[in-house]
């Protein structure tokens, strides 16, 4: 007899604790990102997987940033379900009321690091894919699994190079991140700068016989504010924030009676889906233009350090219309919004795939003290992996 899409949403749920017990076992791992170490991680999905007879295979570009990789299946067309291990840093520990690695159980809310960002996606990854597995749910086509290293510093270890090795070349892509289980088709891209000024030091007593880098950066920076940032908050897209223009990180100066003679500033800007990095970039260079004609003298630099398309799928996309039948049959609502941050999605939307993002979490919790997941939204994430593959594979 077929194995129907209800016979799977019910071995999923049977599947509750060992889902739970997963989760919890990848919180209490360490994977902050630097130094990015998803060694033991990934040895423990790999592990549970290969005892359900699930063949995987581990791809490492550095020893201690490895990305695991499974198919089921064979041929076109590709569905791929792809999210990363690594989490940032826990900042202060003090801040947490829940130890960041202590998988502490409140009701039905998980309490960790990483705990909706991304681990609860990766759990119900996993068992989606070992449940269609287990069931030997027929596919006309591929679903490939992807839980990758690196992708809270840019990706360049883990998505980044499964692309561009042609390891990962998939016709869809849901991308585990945290959405509150809402369908997400859109996101901003990224564009991070170095600025750096330059000028000459002299004794803080006796400024005027020197020039001064910071006070340059101020300068700099100003402008930026006033002519781009500013005018961001006018710009709109239906489904993003704002573009937005941050400076990240200001460095300059060895010592308080010195003048300085070089300042280092970051710049991260945000660009809607119908902007591209090259042209904020050409924006910011615009505005030094100016300053520099104004002071020739006016020494400074401009490099971008980390660019990322922005990601935008048609609502009209068949992987779409696939989540969101698969959303209504869930009881959750299925009209597409926009991701608030930045993703490994953007390494498959700039090369024509469809691409949307999907996962249990509350976005706000995401990179903050006691964040935390409703092991309920990740059940329904589990289930809702899976039911899109039907839907998109399926083969009666």
């Amino acid at each position: 007899m077929a194995v129907t899409a209800p016979d799977v949403t019910a071995e999923i749920a049977r599947q509750r604790p060992a889902l739970c017990g997963l989760l919890g076992a990848l919180v209490r791992t360490d994977t902050t990102n630097p130094p990015g170490d998803t060694r033991r991680a990934v040895d423990l999905v790999a592990s549970r997987l290969r005892s359900a007879g699930v063949d995987v295979q581990i791809l490492a570009d550095e020893p201690k940033k490895p990305n695991l990789l499974l198919r089921l299946g064979s041929g076109r067309p590709e569905l791929l379900l792809l999210t990363h291990l690594d989490t940032v840093p826990p900042g202060d520990p003090g801040a947490w009321r829940h130890p960041p690695f202590g998988a502490q159980l409140v009701g039905t809310r998980l309490y960790g690091l990483g705990a909706g960002d991304p681990k609860g996606c990766a759990a119900a990854m996993v068992v989606a894919v070992e449940t269609l597995a287990r069931l030997a749910v027929p596919l006309a086509g591929s679903l490939l699994l992807a839980l990758v290293s690196d992708e809270e510093v840019g990706g360049a270890r883990g998505t980044e190079m499964l692309v561009t090795r042609g390891f990962l070349r998939p016709d869809r892509v849901i991308v585990g991140e945290v959405t509150n289980n809402r369908i997400a088709i859109a996101e901003k891209g990224v564009l991070w700068v170095r600025l750096v000024t330059r000028g000459r030091t002299a004794h803080g007593s006796t400024p005027w016989t020197g020039v001064n880098a910071i006070r340059a950066m101020v300068r700099v920076l100003a402008a930026l504010d006033a002519e781009i940032g500013q005018a961001l908050a006018r710009r709109t897209h239906p489904l993003t924030p704002p573009p937005s223009l941050s400076f990240g990180t200001i460095r300059g100066g060895i010592a308080t009676n010195v003048v300085p003679d070089r300042c280092e500033a970051t710049i991260d800007r945000r660009t809607l889906p119908e902007e591209s990095p090259q042209e904020a970039l050409a924006e910011i260079d615009r505005v030094i233009a100016r300053l520099r004609c104004e002071d020739p003298d006016l020494d400074v630099t401009v490099e971008p350090i980390q660019t990322g398309p922005p990601v935008e799928t048609s609502p009209e996309a068949p992987l779409v219309r696939a989540a969101q039948e698969a959303a209504i049959t869930l009881g959750l609502d299925p009209s597409p919004v926009g991701y608030q941050q930045a993703s490994d999605g953007r390494f498959f939307s700039v090369r024509g795939v469809e691409t949307i993002l999907f996962g249990p979490g509350i976005p706000e919790l995401a990179h903050a003290p006691d964040e935390y997941v409703d092991l309920d939204d990740v059940m329904t994430a589990a289930t809702f992996y899976a039911q899109v593959a039907i839907k998109l594979l399926g083969r009666s």
